[in-house]
């Protein structure tokens, strides 16, 4: 799991700018990487929030006047600029999650995989478990589907890679398809999160 995950992916000062599209609708967000920090900025940072890396667990907070606060639990899940993605989402705080388990290996769009389940250790956030699908030559991620709670863990939503890049070396998230499902696991929303690739940094 730690080879898909951005803090240890992009190893080094880093900045990611990218796009939530939903339609023909655009919000500018920025990607900061900042030591075990990540940082995001949405709409030319009118809006700014990070993910606190601590001892055992993370959490999500938001800046606001320069000053660092818990972020409010409904706002963890509230959707970004009316598309499917949320803050959670964006932040992709459910590749943090611990004691991720390999539960099977699949071929996933032509690519040998590792299938991993995670349990959210929380009680924030809309999704209780996730399944995790990782390429095993590139060691990226592929897709992830976020379950509500049992006996019906219903699918709520998918997040399906459809481009990798190359960033510090490793590959990372270009595009991300977000589809959110309706009660009868039927596509209600589709959202994208791309990002452009780095620039390379003159000598």
């Amino acid at each position: 799991m730690s080879s898909v995950r951005q803090v240890a992916a992009l190893q080094g000062p880093q900045d990611l700018n990218g796009v939530i599209r939903k339609g023909a609708k655009k919000t500018p967000i920025t990607l900061f990487l900042r030591g075990k920090d990540i940082q995001f900025a949405l709409n030319g940072g009118a809006e700014r929030f990070h993910l606190r890396f601590n001892e055992g667990n993370q959490q999500l907070r938001e800046l606001i006047g320069g000053e660092s606060r818990p972020f409010p639990d409904a706002k963890i899940v509230a959707p970004i600029a009316n598309t499917d993605a949320s803050y959670e989402d964006l932040a992709l705080k459910f590749l943090y999650w611990p004691k991720p388990r390999i539960v099977g290996q699949e071929k996933l769009e032509g690519q040998d995989c590792w299938r991993l389940h995670v349990v959210n250790p929380e009680k924030t956030g809309r999704y209780r478990e996730v399944s995790v699908w990782v390429t095993k030559k590139q060691r990226a991620l592929l897709r992830v589907v976020g379950y509500g709670p049992r006996p019906n863990r219903l699918a709520i939503k998918q997040f399906e890679i459809t481009k990798l890049m190359r960033a510090g070396g490793v590959f990372t998230v270009r595009t991300m398809k977000v589809t959110a499902f309706d009660e009868n696991n039927r596509a209600n929303g589709i959202t994208y999160i791309e990002f452009d690739k780095p620039k390379r940094k003159a000598r």
